[in-house]
């Protein structure tokens, strides 16, 4: 076989695992979404706060991964910092922080985001630049970022991981989003909750 037509299979080889493997995600984030929504039903009663919607979702996420606790934190990350969610596995537990500042919508996104990450175990380096100094800036432990196994934040995973979280994100906020109380005409009123929201491509409730 001529070389440049053993790269053309290659590359449709590659092109159809592709395709296979996103229409499997998709069935899994779309067979997740459901399972969480009829626990959930039995738990809640709509209207919830987002954090106690939020609770319950790690609550039940936890759950399904062997009863292995998540700690939630709504936290106010450094301005000068491109993160809006955080995932970190430790040794017995796990700990996600989403943005406090972002819109009650947005939360759920960055929710979801962040528990499709642990979810599906994309895993990466706790050295990434962002994902460190936010673990770095938010934690109250000095030796808090050593004992952290991996680090998964919005500008530190690989493109087709960040893909996927985002599309269950926003999948789980669509969801959810009528069971939330809280603003939903209008977003933050600082100029930095803003630019997360612009940032994220969140233009508003679109009713």
């Amino acid at each position: 076989m001529k070389p440049f037509l053993k790269m053309r299979s290659v590359r449709r080889a590659w092109k159809r695992a592709a395709v296979l493997l996103s229409r499997r995600a998709d069935s899994e984030m779309h067979g997740l979404a459901v399972e969480l929504t009829r626990a959930l039903k039995k738990r809640l009663d709509a209207p919830v706060d987002v954090r106690e919607l939020a609770e319950a979702l790690c609550q039940e996420m936890s759950r399904r991964r062997d009863d292995r606790p998540i700690q939630l934190r709504f936290e106010r990350f450094p301005d000068e910092i491109e993160v809006t969610g955080l995932w970190m596995e430790f040794h017995d537990f796990d700990l996600v922080i989403v943005e406090e500042r972002a819109e009650t919508v947005q939360q759920l996104v960055i929710l979801g985001h962040e528990l499709w990450h642990m979810m599906a175990g994309h895993s990466h380096s706790p050295h990434h630049y962002a994902g460190a100094a936010a673990a770095s800036a938010l934690s109250d432990d000095p030796g808090w970022r050593e004992i952290a196994l991996t680090v998964a934040a919005r500008n530190g995973s690989h493109e087709a991981d960040e893909a996927e979280a985002e599309d269950f994100g926003l999948h789980l906020a669509s969801v959810f989003r009528s069971w939330v109380t809280g603003p939903r005409t209008k977003g933050p009123a600082d100029p930095v909750g803003q630019a997360i929201q612009a940032s994220l491509g969140y233009r508003g409730p679109q009713d």
